[in-house]
């Protein structure tokens, strides 16, 4: 098992990586600006979610129920980054606009106050890793197939794939399970 994981991490590029985790700081850091001056193009999809989710997610579910919500909103999400492998900009512009996703997410919930500590807590802890590992595998293959970069590895698509359900899947299981996790324990101090 050890082998497989090794074979995935020796598969990323780091300086890629490391361009993903700049470009969704880039996106963190304009989410406010783009909360404040009502930016519709950038903030409508997260607050969409917001709506759907005050809608119709309820905190008195089982806790199962609540977990597998959270785990398919994530996986698709970033199955999604993946996906953009396919367009030559995509994943650049999917990483920056998943920065502002979040960054509006967390402005809106603690009302602008704590913005950039509110990305260190156990959940973050699992899903931002999750997230760049994606959107890393969709920059390298974007930039394999249309510009032919010598310095990444010919990999196909489909171990790709593979990969993101090997290394992200379980990552944002634990995430899903913390989270559930702190709802649960939320929901239940609320009772008291």
């Amino acid at each position: 098992m050890y082998g497989i994981y090794a074979k995935i991490f020796q598969a990323l590029d780091f300086r890629i990586l490391f361009l993903s985790i700049l470009l969704f700081f880039v996106g963190y850091g304009l989410a406010p600006t783009a909360y404040y001056k009502k930016i519709k193009w950038l903030t409508a999809y997260p607050f969409f979610i917001m709506g759907l989710m005050d809608r119709y997610f309820k905190f008195n579910w089982p806790p199962l129920k609540i977990f597998l919500v959270i785990l398919i909103l994530n996986s698709c999400s970033l199955f999604f980054n993946l996906i953009s492998a396919w367009g030559i900009i995509t994943p650049f512009l999917f990483v920056i606009y998943l920065g502002i996703n979040i960054g509006v997410v967390i402005y809106h919930s603690f009302q602008g106050q704590f913005y950039y500590v509110g990305l260190i807590n156990p959940v973050t802890f699992f899903e931002l890793p999750a997230a760049c590992i994606s959107i890393t595998m969709a920059i390298q293959f974007s930039l394999k197939n249309f510009f032919h970069t010598p310095f990444l590895p010919e990999i196909p698509f489909t171990i790709y794939i593979i990969y993101f359900l090997l290394s992200v899947l379980p990552l944002l299981t634990i995430a899903g399970i913390i989270e559930t996790y702190l709802i649960i324990r939320a929901r239940n101090n609320d009772q008291i």
